[in-house]
């Protein structure tokens, strides 16, 4: 009788886990993620692997107490290298700032060389994910939703990095 038990415990346990899981696993939530190259005026990747570790992201979020904006250091995760297959140069995938504030959120990138560039997002939080509109890269419009594809890669032009 004790064996039985044992053997009809763990399915039973299993079955109502798969039971009350409403979510469909076949869906994954939308995430937002901009992802950016950067060339000089030939053309030439300036993203090197050397420079991959010296790269930090930021969050502009607003203190509670005093009401203005801060930079937050993101998770390492938060940001990652990729050799893009239509390119075949190095780009920078970065996972934007999920704090809306009137519909915009701030992420600051800092190179190698410690200067920082502003990405700007336009959107909003839906469920687990976010959904973004407009995006702006140092005051510059550089993708919008519409008539552009849902990837939101692009690339920027210096002179070096």
């Amino acid at each position: 009788m004790n064996k039985q038990l044992l053997l009809i415990l763990p399915i039973l346990i299993l079955s109502v886990g798969c039971i009350t899981n409403n979510e469909d696993p076949g869906t994954t939530p939308p995430i937002m993620d901009v992802s950016i190259s950067y060339v000089n005026e030939e053309g030439e990747d300036l993203l090197k692997k050397d420079y991959f570790p010296f790269y930090n992201i930021y969050y502009l979020q607003k203190n509670d107490e005093t009401g203005e904006f801060e930079p937050v250091e993101t998770a390492k995760n938060q940001h990652s290298f990729y050799v893009d297959e239509g390119t075949n140069r190095y780009a920078l995938r970065v996972f934007p700032n999920r704090e809306f504030i009137d519909g915009i959120s701030i992420t600051l990138i800092e190179d190698h060389r410690d200067n920082f560039d502003t990405l700007r997002v336009k959107g909003y939080n839906e469920g687990r994910g976010s959904i973004a509109e407009r995006i702006w890269y140092n005051g510059k419009l550089v993708w919008e939703t519409a008539p552009n594809p849902p990837r939101r890669y692009f690339t920027i032009i210096k002179p070096s990095l």
